[in-house]
């Protein structure tokens, strides 16, 4: 799950900044905006958005040593559920099969969805988009 506020963060905080113990895991930093990432947010799916917003809120602001009311935000997830994996979008199409002859790779970024490495596979998937368009420049 990912969430995006509408803020100036302070010029001293980082850009990215990993979180230990909170509802938040991790932290950016972005001008007028700070964001963050939750891995393995299906047990926030029920929780209501205005509280959920309010309780990512509270967790920015104690990792990020920030003050203030809730600004705007948006809150973004994905599911791993088997349900929403055609809906995922990727770069190219790709067949896997498996015995049960369901897609067990994403074929955007390598890994198994739902395999909880929600960095590993946006830096994977930003790479594929990168070569993509540098594929077309060169074409």
């Amino acid at each position: 799950m990912n969430a995006h506020f509408r803020f100036d963060p302070p010029k001293d905080m980082p850009p990215i900044l990993g979180v230990v113990g909170g509802l938040v895991e991790w932290l950016f930093a972005f001008p007028q905006r700070l964001s963050i990432t939750i891995s393995n947010a299906d047990r926030l799916v029920d929780m209501p958005r205005e509280e959920l917003a309010q309780a990512i809120w509270r967790d920015i602001c104690k990792a990020g040593g920030v003050q203030g009311e809730l600004p705007p935000w948006q809150i973004r997830g994905a599911s791993a559920a088997p349900h929403s994996r055609p809906r995922r979008s990727r770069t190219r199409c790709g067949r896997a099969r498996s015995r049960a002859g369901r897609i067990c790779f994403s074929p955007a970024t390598g890994l198994i969805p739902g395999c909880r490495q929600p960095i590993e596979g946006s830096v994977r998937s930003g790479n594929r988009a990168a070569d993509l368009v540098l594929a077309m420049r060169r074409a």
